[in-house]
């Protein structure tokens, strides 16, 4: 690692303070613990990667409206990325010169009953299959960077998050994180598993054996794609751009995954009218929530 640039996604419901649904909503009282508990983990996250040699550490907000770290509790030597970004890389913006990426407190894939509050971009959708199989986050994730040469490297998440990743990368170093409700009500317990399971973290980055030469994971087309969502009320709703539709189910097929990735975004988030102006409501939106951040500090 000496020498590189490390790439960070720092994602929420897989962190060390995510106990409950209510920790990933933005402005509750949990999200504010939760949020205060995701910066000191990814203090640890770069403490780690600074003690093995690496020239930066680059830190993208990848939870809801992309504004859930407090910049003034996080390493002062790590640059932070907030919000979202049409390109270079898609949601990612620039990449800073990226050598390879760590996936920090993502979750496991909507369908996977295992999962702690396991969803696919949108917690509005069931799952999402692609070639018949259900597909995660980090598959998606890790694509967008491939184009750029970024091999992912670690992954940290719930167990079952974690599995998934082993059984689609094989490379990647893990680190599980449960949740057990159990220790969440007793506060002495909850603060001594993140304690504990912070270190693990520390110590997980430390024990990665090497970046040189990772496999780089990419989808491979066509892209045969199933968007299940829960409510058929919910997909008529979102699908404004004329996909074959059955109840609940919206269809298209893709020859190239950035075709396949947007036509994801949009069913997930963008109305036809919302999609077409994106260049501009995008840093819009990041200048609201960016305010709305700061009012919660």
């Amino acid at each position: 690692m000496k020498g590189k640039i490390a790439y960070v996604v720092a994602d929420l419901e897989g962190s060390t303070g995510a106990w409950t649904k209510a920790h990933t909503l933005l402005a509750t009282p949990e999200w504010q613990e939760a949020r205060v508990e995701l910066t000191r983990d990814l203090n640890a996250v770069a403490g780690a990667l600074f003690e093995r040699g690496v020239k930066g550490v680059v830190v993208k907000d990848f939870h809801r409206t992309g504004y859930n770290l407090i910049p003034a509790h996080l390493d002062r030597r790590v640059k932070l990325v907030s919000g979202y970004y049409t390109g270079p890389a898609v949601g990612y913006g620039k990449l800073h010169g990226a050598d390879f990426a760590l996936f920090v407190g993502l979750h496991a894939a909507g369908g996977n009953e295992k999962g702690f509050l396991a969803h696919t971009l949108t917690s509005r959708i069931a799952e999402i299959l692609v070639n018949g199989k259900r597909v995660c986050e980090s598959e998606l994730f890790a694509t967008v960077l491939s184009a750029f040469g970024v091999p992912l490297a670690f992954f940290s998440g719930c167990p079952a998050a974690c599995q998934e990743v082993r059984e689609k990368m094989k490379w990647v170093v893990t680190y599980a994180i449960p949740k057990d409700p159990l220790v969440y009500q007793d506060r002495n317990q909850r603060e001594e598993f993140i304690h504990r399971a912070r270190e693990g973290l520390y110590r997980s980055i430390l024990e990665i054996p090497s970046v040189e030469g990772l496999p780089i994971f990419a989808m491979k087309p066509p892209f045969d794609c199933q968007v299940v969502f829960q409510e058929e009320a919910e997909a008529r709703k979102m699908n404004t751009w004329g996909f074959p539709q059955e109840g609940r189910v919206i269809c298209f097929h893709s020859e190239e995954f950035l075709e396949m990735y947007e036509n994801l975004l949009k069913v997930a988030y963008f109305p036809r009218l919302a999609y077409t102006f994106r260049h501009l409501a995008i840093p819009l939106t990041r200048l609201v929530w960016r305010i709305q951040s700061l009012k919660h500090l």
